[in-house]
């Protein structure tokens, strides 16, 4: 399997992503992603690199992951985000895809991330996300966890990066 990883939002300046009491949306995703496509390697898929550290602008950061994810002729686009919700109440992983269809690794992405203790939003319709929209394959939007949730952020600080790429890969792996 090829599969294009793109760790969500630039590394500062224009979409940089969130950040909230010290948890910083873009290194997370860089973390995660960069341990990911470890396993995935591991595991004996193809793993192209889609992430942008910088950016003029918030469209160009798109356009560029975009464009590099094309280029690839992957079979499948990844890319990781975490949420935040404006009153800090949401919590949980789900994942975007194109007017939310239920690909089969979207929801296994989400039913391994339930495994490690982050609810299971389920699977919600992307078609508005210039990521999903643009893609020549088939994209999916992950958000790992709530980052302005106590409740998540300690799971994550508790498993790691490497533990939440793990079970990522095995969603893709048992996908395929």
């Amino acid at each position: 399997m090829k599969i294009s990883i793109n760790a969500g939002h630039t590394k500062s300046g224009a979409g940089c992503g969130a950040i909230y009491k010290g948890f910083n949306e873009s290194e997370i995703t860089r973390s995660v992603a960069n341990e990911l496509i470890k396993q995935l390697r591991k595991n004996g898929h193809t793993v192209y690199i889609s992430t942008v550290d910088k950016a003029q602008s918030q469209n160009a950061y798109l356009k560029k992951a975009v464009q590099l994810a094309n280029n690839s002729n992957a079979d499948i686009f990844i890319s990781l985000h975490c949420n935040a919700s404006s009153k800090h109440t949401g919590y949980g992983c789900e994942c975007w895809t194109w007017k939310g269809e239920p690909v089969k690794v979207a929801n296994n992405i989400c039913e391994e991330l339930n495994k490690l203790g982050f609810r299971n939003r389920g699977i919600k319709d992307g078609r508005n996300l210039y990521v999903i929209k643009q893609t020549k394959m088939t994209a999916i939007l992950v958000e790992l966890f709530f980052l302005d949730n106590y409740t998540d952020r300690k799971l994550y600080n508790n498993l790691g990066a490497n533990n939440i790429a793990k079970a990522i890969a095995e969603a893709i792996t048992r996908s395929f």
